[in-house]
């Protein structure tokens, strides 16, 4: 038996299966919370594999989660895609001692800035391009803050980066498709961000907080917001806002008290990062 174990935080979560091609998939998954000991895991995945018994052909792939079957698929590739979301969701679900936001953020020179934005409004492909000015991606999609200090903890999920999306990036170089895993079945690349730089992030308050907006429409425009207009923003993009409720409020007024505020409008990712100078 194949076990692997994980530390998200206070989340613990181990994965087993007898199957090395499946321990070998999962060597993708979160690789930058492997652990080397898992104590009393929260969640155990436990991964199958076998042959149809209806059609008699092709194999099938089976994902238990305590010992209850939850996910049943004939592709490989759509056993990772789905079993990456479900450990993806059961952790935010077990680390409610954190308010999460839905925002990417980068690093330079010990100053942190989030960039909370909707789906599909740039943030993937602008914390990437970042790196060529010396930045360094934490995340792309899910920030945690802690309630009492306000610091800014990156949950390391890796990148998930689209179809064209994908030969773009790596036509730039702004990726290198040997430090991900490959969907098919999604068309998507879960790339690993953090391979060319494992250095541990001291947690910190934000030095600024930038809404991103991208549309062909826009012309290039980096404005300041008022902090009560960043409080609202922020509130819309927040996972677990019921779980707090009047005290959210409370986090979010102390988490841009301290912040630069900026709203980013944007039609291409270079001219993004060239306004990023003027923070």
């Amino acid at each position: 038996m194949y076990l692997l174990h994980y530390k998200l935080q206070s989340h613990r979560f181990s994965i087993q299966t007898g199957n090395k091609k499946l321990a070998d998939l999962c060597s993708q998954l979160y690789p930058n919370s492997r652990s080397k000991h898992n104590g009393c895991a929260d969640l155990v995945y436990s991964l199958r594999m076998r042959s149809d018994s209806v059609t008699g052909t092709g194999t099938v792939y089976e994902v238990l989660v305590d010992g209850k079957k939850k996910y049943q698929t004939n592709s490989k590739s759509g056993l990772f895609a789905s079993l990456e979301w479900m450990i993806t969701c059961n952790a935010l679900s077990h680390l409610r001692e954190f308010f999460q936001l839905h925002a990417g953020s980068v690093e330079k020179d010990g100053k942190i800035i989030l960039l909370p934005a909707n789906h599909g409004k740039g943030k993937t492909t602008l914390t990437l391009s970042l790196t060529r000015n010396h930045y360094r991606c934490l995340s792309d999609d899910i920030v945690l803050i802690e309630p009492e200090t306000t610091m800014v903890i990156p949950f390391p999920r890796s990148f998930l980066i689209k179809d064209k999306s994908i030969k773009k990036m790596a036509e730039s170089h702004l990726i290198d498709k040997k430090n991900g895993y490959y969907c098919k079945s999604e068309d998507i690349l879960y790339y690993n961000p953090y391979s060319t730089n494992r250095s541990p992030v001291k947690k910190t308050k934000p030095y600024a907080i930038i809404e991103l907006k991208h549309s062909h429409r826009f012309k290039n425009e980096l404005r300041p917001v008022s902090k009560s207009e960043m409080c609202i923003k922020l509130l819309r993009q927040s996972f677990n806002i019921h779980n707090y409720k009047r005290n959210g409020v409370t986090i979010l007024t102390k988490l841009v008290r301290d912040s630069k505020c900026y709203s980013l409008k944007t039609n291409n990712v270079t001219d993004a990062v060239h306004l990023f100078s003027q923070i």
